[in-house]
């Protein structure tokens, strides 16, 4: 071979390399974000959730953290707390959404 060839071949595969290397980071910084997401969610115990709210106007479905299921009967999820949410359960992370005019 000649030294042409061999420079060549060496970037081609440092190219190649390199390529493979920041796919893998993105695969790897991609899967590390949404697991840390899930252990950083609350314990339903911590933020003392009940099914059903005490008081009116403060239902999960009221408040800015509650994710809406599929349908408006359908549990939901909470963007702080782990575990399926009813919508018309309560917790003392409630946050009321702003008003809208």
């Amino acid at each position: 071979m000649s030294k042409n060839q061999q420079r060549t071949m060496s970037r081609r595969s440092l190219l190649l390399n390199s390529i493979c290397m920041l796919a893998g980071i993105a695969i790897i910084s991609t899967k590390g974000k949404n697991a840390l997401a899930a252990e950083n969610k609350l314990a339903k115990s911590a933020v003392q959730y009940e099914d059903i709210a005490k008081s009116k106007g403060k239902d999960c479905d009221d408040c800015v953290h509650f994710i809406p299921g599929k349908s408006t009967k359908a549990m939901g999820s909470c963007k702080i707390v782990e575990g399926e949410i009813n919508p018309h359960g309560h917790c003392i992370a409630f946050t009321a959404k702003a008003m809208r005019f």
